[in-house]
């Protein structure tokens, strides 16, 4: 029962990184005009869960995928027990710190590390039972 509980809990926490967290303000999802660091433009997929628990995305069923777009558009496809789900909006980077806005959703702000083919992004707020909670992340480049 307490796997069960663990991957339910880790299957929540990272379902708030791919739509964000609700909220009334709206967010446009235009492409910004800012800075965008090339080394992210492509196709990058979830590999590991670094914090605030430590694991692999399909050791709890989940597999994401983010498509940093050259324009500033993203679109992050979730698969999970629950389906397919896919979220857009757009990004920038400016000193070391990537922005992500989701379609209806506050922007989000974390630092990020880019070493060859793997991307880490530390930090990223994702709201849990009312809570916010900060996941460090790692994406691999396909």
């Amino acid at each position: 029962m307490k796997n069960i509980i663990y991957k339910i809990f880790l299957l929540s926490l990272l379902l708030g990184l791919a739509i964000g967290c609700s909220d009334d303000d709206k967010s446009s999802t235009e492409p910004e005009t800012g800075e965008r660091d090339p080394a992210l433009v492509g196709t990058w997929q979830l590999t590991k869960i670094l914090s605030p628990l430590a694991t692999a995305p399909g050791a709890i069923g989940l597999s994401l995928t983010a498509v940093f777009e050259d324009n500033g558009t993203v679109t992050f496809t979730t698969i999970d027990i629950d389906g397919t789900a896919i979220d857009t909006g757009t990004w920038s980077t400016s000193d070391g710190n990537l922005t992500i806005n989701l379609e209806g959703e506050d922007s989000a702000t974390s630092p990020y590390t880019i070493d060859g083919s793997t991307a880490n992004i530390t930090e990223y707020p994702i709201e849990y039972g009312g809570t916010s909670i900060l996941a460090s992340l790692e994406f691999t480049k396909i």
